[in-house]
């Protein structure tokens, strides 16, 4: 997993379409929209490569700072995950506070495990989303801001060699 590049998985939705970006949304008021946005995000995860021949992915999951105060007080870390035949990231996941804040409102960031794509759930204001990026080695605005990150004091050192390795590795165009 070093240099698969996962520290920029967050930033799909500030990709833009030309960079390879695919969206979908559902209105939040359709009457079947947790369906349609579950489809929504299977669809592209499948299509470009999101999950390994095991079904298995990295989350983002909100974890307890070391020393919290409060609940408020969370850090992301990356757990491997697999999709199971009974799953629903839009709806349980949600209301579990693992894909999202509630039932229905996605919060997630989901790298394949060589980091080839990346996955983002959201709300926005009247729809839920689900933006997919393969190919993220290919986009300029990732790359620079890597190398704008590396060396900054609230950088670690491991997430400096990981930003290098992943800026070492670009994918072909």
């Amino acid at each position: 997993m070093k240099g698969a590049g996962h520290f920029y998985a967050g930033m799909v939705t500030s990709c833009r379409p030309g960079e390879g970006r695919q969206d979908r949304t559902v209105a939040i008021d359709d009457p079947v929209s947790l369906s349609k946005a579950n489809a929504d995000w299977l669809e592209p995860a499948t299509l470009f490569g999101l999950f390994s021949a095991d079904r298995q992915f990295l989350l983002a999951i909100s974890m307890p700072s070391p020393g919290a105060v409060d609940d408020t007080d969370v850090e992301g870390v990356w757990r491997l995950v697999e999709l199971l035949d009974d799953w629903d990231i839009m709806g349980a996941g949600c209301a579990v506070g693992v894909t999202g804040s509630r039932y229905g409102c996605p919060a997630f960031v989901m790298p394949a495990l060589d980091g080839s794509v990346f996955g983002q759930g959201t709300v926005w204001q009247d729809s839920i989303g689900t933006a997919v990026l393969p190919h993220p080695r290919r986009v300029r605005s990732l790359q620079d801001v890597a190398r704008l990150n590396v060396g900054k004091p609230y950088r670690t050192t491991a997430e400096d060699e990981d930003a290098l390795a992943w800026l070492a590795t670009q994918e072909e165009s």
